[in-house]
């Protein structure tokens, strides 16, 4: 009876470590091809939820897989960081190696856009900077040939891929200049690019280190052709 114990417990063994090996094996392989597909500096973190992960990787369906980049640029749009979630995903652990063809049902995460994106938008002079953890524009406009100090408070919403800057309380060193103007110069808009994993940005939030952006998605290819 010992010896039978003793020999369930070493197979035991056996089985999660080849499930941790074949978990470890999927997660990276996966991170690898959505470098590749996204065409990324670095591969992403990427995380296989659920266990047993044999008992998923033998039906080739995913509870959830979770994804986080480092920066990357799409369609010369910087981005620092999309931090998703996958559920509902297709990936036969036989093609992984091969023809890799993974699917997600749904996808709802986040994109960090850095400041940066929409300061380059903005006339030259003017700057965004934190001011006790919030974001502001600030500097100095060019008007008929004087320098005009300025300071605002902004708002963005996305609108159609479209994220649009609402300026607020805004300061003028200079009474003379029209604020219908200043407002006017203080509005850029920035057309988001198509994001990894087709996401489709839902609401916008102004965080100290940049412009968060929620975002979803379904039946999304997230490596493979679609034609696969």
């Amino acid at each position: 009876m010992r010896k039978f114990l003793v020999f369930l417990i070493f197979l035991l063994v056996l089985l999660v470590a080849a499930d941790r090996g074949s978990h470890y094996a999927a997660e990276s392989e996966i991170a690898k091809r959505i470098a590749q597909q996204y065409d990324m500096a670095a591969e992403p973190e990427v995380t296989i939820g659920g266990f047993p992960f044999l008992n998923q990787a033998i039906g080739g369906e995913y509870q959830e897989i979770h994804v986080v980049t480092g920066a990357l640029t799409v369609e010369e749009v910087q981005v620092d960081r999309v931090d998703v979630t996958l559920t509902d995903v297709r990936a036969p652990f036989s093609d992984l190696l091969s023809q890799p063809n993974v699917v997600a049902g749904g996808v709802e995460g986040t994109v960090l856009l850095p400041y940066s994106e929409l300061q380059k938008r903005l006339p030259p002079g003017v700057v965004i900077e934190s001011e006790n953890g919030e974001p502001r524009i600030s500097g100095d406009l060019a008007y008929e040939g004087f320098s005009v100090s300025v300071s605002s408070r902004f708002q963005i919403e996305v609108e159609d891929d479209v994220l649009i800057v609402t300026p607020s309380d805004v300061e003028l060193g200079e009474e003379l200049v029209p604020m219908s103007w200043a407002q006017t110069m203080l509005a850029p808009t920035v057309q988001l690019p198509r994001l990894p994993f087709d996401l489709r940005v839902t609401e916008v939030e102004l965080l100290p280190n940049g412009i968060q952006a929620t975002a979803v998605g379904s039946d999304v290819q997230i490596v493979g052709s679609s034609d696969a």
